[in-house]
């Protein structure tokens, strides 16, 4: 009888086990969302920023009602967190998916991001994807940015171009003395507004984490606040707008119910002059809105909260004061740091990806001739 040879199995590495674990979701429409809740609520505390959390994005569809147009991958795997990727079908010339709300709120949205490998795999599901990805604004330093060229190495093109960048102050204990990073003369001008605001009152500053039965009060008025300088006017105050001004309620209510938001007021003869509304998320203080009330504009009210926020962020021991928005004049005396900002665009090969960067060169010809033409009409002035 002939005797068998048992040879042993070849050994299977991790990285094989991984990648043979590694599934991936798609779900469509409004009720995707409640069918993730539990696992994208689990993955929060791992983002780096909250714009990448499920309350930023249940928030917005919930306030714009584009929750039909949702689309949605969950990359999982049995040995690391999963990767979420949770974008809004936009039509017209140049259809694409893209983050909830990126463009209409303007801050950097990145994918969910879990484990490398689950965010490798989510990656080449957005590959095989037909429909182009827009993140208009994301961190220059995402692990998404390699993630996604690679996955479209072989199945079409990734496009990075700058994008406005994100200023910061990186915090230790000497921002517990905020006027000591100042210029002498800013720090001048800091103590005149001080002294105008005293003669207008006394000064008493209020930093909030409400409760979610306190914090629609609070929002009253802080949303009252914002409301009574230019935004007002302009129309560009929460409360003008009511998209805008929904999102930034629901998502407030949610952030209190989470325990990370917080909103700062300085009051003066016992009225709110200045207002923030804030979160704070991994060891890191993100300031949403800013308002106040140009019946103390003389006061400098705003720089004066400013400065109180600064100095209680570097006392409670966070590692920074995110400004998010962009690099404005009221900002650049306290901080000349900056988180660069790229728009990233992935295009599969695919018609709807043809139509995308033909809608992109011909607006980018379209502002080449706009400048062209200011730039000749000055010429003839």
């Amino acid at each position: 009888m002939q005797e068998l040879e048992l040879r042993p199995k070849p050994s299977t590495s991790a990285d094989e086990m991984r990648r043979a674990a590694l599934s991936t979701q798609r779900l469509a429409g409004a009720s995707a969302l409640s069918q993730i809740g539990e696992t994208w609520a689990a993955l929060d505390a791992l983002q780096d920023t909250p714009m990448q959390q499920s309350l930023w994005t249940e928030s917005w569809l919930s306030a714009s009602g584009a929750g039909d147009r949702l689309r949605v991958l969950v990359a999982t795997s049995p040995l690391e967190s999963p990767s979420i990727a949770a974008l809004v079908h936009h039509g017209g010339l140049s259809p694409s998916l893209l983050p909830a709300g990126a463009i209409e709120l303007g801050e950097p949205v990145d994918l969910s991001r879990g484990g490398p490998g689950s965010l490798r795999a989510l990656c080449q599901a957005l590959a095989r994807d037909r429909h182009p990805v827009h993140l208009p604004r994301v961190l220059a330093t995402s692990p998404t940015i390699p993630a996604l060229r690679e996955a479209y190495r072989r199945r079409g093109v990734v496009r990075v171009g700058p994008a406005k960048p994100c200023p910061f102050v990186p915090l230790d204990t000497s921002w517990s003395e905020p006027e000591r990073h100042l210029s002498p003369r800013r720090r001048q001008d800091l103590r005149r507004a001080e002294r105008h605001a005293e003669r207008q009152g006394k000064l008493s500053y209020s930093f909030l984490s409400p409760a979610p039965e306190e914090a629609e009060g609070v929002l009253d008025e802080a949303f009252r606040v914002e409301a009574a300088c230019w935004k007002g006017r302009e129309g560009t105050a929460m409360s003008s707008d009511l998209v805008i001004g929904t999102f930034f309620r629901t998502y407030a209510l949610a952030a209190a119910r989470r325990g990370i938001l917080r909103v700062a007021f300085l009051r003066i003869g016992g009225l709110a002059a200045a207002m923030q509304l804030a979160v704070e998320h991994a060891g890191r203080y993100w300031l949403l809105k800013i308002g106040y009330d140009e019946a103390f504009r003389q006061a400098s009210p705003g720089i004066l909260l400013l400065r109180e926020s600064l100095r209680r962020a570097a006392e409670q021991g966070l590692s920074t004061y995110e400004f998010l928005g962009g690099v404005a004049p009221w900002i650049k005396p306290w901080t000349n740091e900056e988180r660069a900002t790229v728009s990233l665009g992935a295009y599969p090969v695919s018609l709807a990806s043809a139509s995308a960067l033909s809608s992109q060169a011909a607006a980018r010809v379209l502002r080449t001739l706009r400048r062209q033409f200011r730039w000749m009409t000055r010429s003839e002035v």
